[in-house]
């Protein structure tokens, strides 16, 4: 990345803060929760939620501050949402955002060193950041606007489907959940540099979500080197399956992989989802042999006339919490050779 020119001095730490904050920090948590009509204690539940420590009576709140928290007020008082509804949303802002900066981070620091290792580099990681920032921010947050945009209208028009059928629960609706893990990632990770782990994981996450999105599910989380998925039907979720085993069990430069889904009704909260076939679908991922796809007896029985699976009945199996398990693994049904 070319940088733009260097500032006529060496800019401050706060200076690189200010910037990425957009305004200083002035205001008192007291002044915050008078300006932004709250109490003290309510201005501390937000920004718990949002996922900061207690501050005490320093001056760590900026203007933006205030108009955020005069927002999520608003919203209350003209009962657009109640009070644990709002928290419940800055909660799980708190996390995605928290997530996405922490990962911009990682970028940041990664395009520093490269531009001082390349003898692009201003002499001063600090400099160097600002520049950066000064040139990427503006260009981020337009973005995250548009992908948060985009993301919004795919969920909403996922429950307007929903609703169409009869009278389902739209956050507790019938979904397939799969989980997906490579093998022996702790072993494996031991033999590797931290680069050479980080690399790993980079290309682990960008397969699986170039497969799952790819193929019409959705991620629902990741944790180094396992993926949670949803589709809102079973075939989509096998065919996730296949593809995840066929892109990376087959990937020589990538361990093996197993998978796991079950099929029932999951509910949807802060992101995530929970219910039965949530924690099947984990359990079904422990059972399974490297590059296999095991499924539950529900899922089974939505893919028994899919003409593009072939499955295969394994012995019941005692699942702590879940009972006797009925699994099948599920392979892509290959198309017999043309006649020569």
């Amino acid at each position: 990345m070319t940088l733009p020119p260097e500032p006529p001095r060496k800019p401050t730490p706060d200076e690189l803060e200010r910037l990425l904050l957009g305004a200083s920090r002035r205001y008192t948590r007291e002044q915050i929760a008078e300006g932004a009509g709250l109490t003290v204690d309510e201005v501390t539940r937000y920004w718990r939620a949002l996922g900061f420590p207690d501050v005490g009576e320093e001056q760590a709140f900026t203007v933006w501050d205030m108009e955020a928290l005069r927002g999520v007020t608003e919203l209350v008082r003209d009962e657009v949402v109640d009070e644990a509804t709002a928290v419940q949303m800055v909660r799980a802002l708190g996390r995605m955002t928290g997530r996405l900066a922490e990962w911009h981070v990682e970028t940041l620091a990664e395009i520093i060193e490269d531009n001082e290792a390349a003898g692009h580099g201003t002499g001063s990681r600090l400099t160097s950041a600002y520049l950066v920032a000064q040139k990427l921010l503006p260009e981020f947050e337009r973005l995250l606007i548009y992908a948060w945009r985009r993301k919004l209208a795919a969920s909403v028009n996922r429950l307007v489907a929903i609703g169409r059928i009869g009278d389902a629960p739209l956050l507790a609706a019938p979904a397939s959940v799969g989980f997906a893990d490579l093998v022996s990632f702790t072993r494996l990770s031991r033999g590797l540099s931290v680069d050479e782990l980080g690399q790993l994981v980079e290309r682990f996450e960008a397969t699986t979500n170039d497969v799952i999105f790819g193929t019409g599910g959705r991620v629902i989380k990741t944790l180094g080197d396992e993926v949670v998925f949803t589709a809102d039907d079973p075939e989509t979720a096998a065919l996730i399956g296949c593809r995840l085993v066929e892109e990376i069990g087959e990937n020589a430069d990538l361990p093996d992989i197993r998978v796991g889904i079950a099929t029932g009704p999951v509910v949807a909260r802060l992101g995530d989802v929970f219910g039965t076939p949530t924690n099947l679908a984990a359990r079904l991922t422990a059972l399974a042999e490297r590059n296999t796809v095991l499924i539950d007896d529900v899922t089974a029985k939505e893919l028994a006339d899919a003409p593009a699976f072939a499955l295969r009945a394994l012995p019941p199996t005692t699942v702590r919490g879940l009972g006797v398990v009925n699994a099948f693994t599920v392979t892509p049904r290959r198309e017999p050779p043309a006649p020569a």
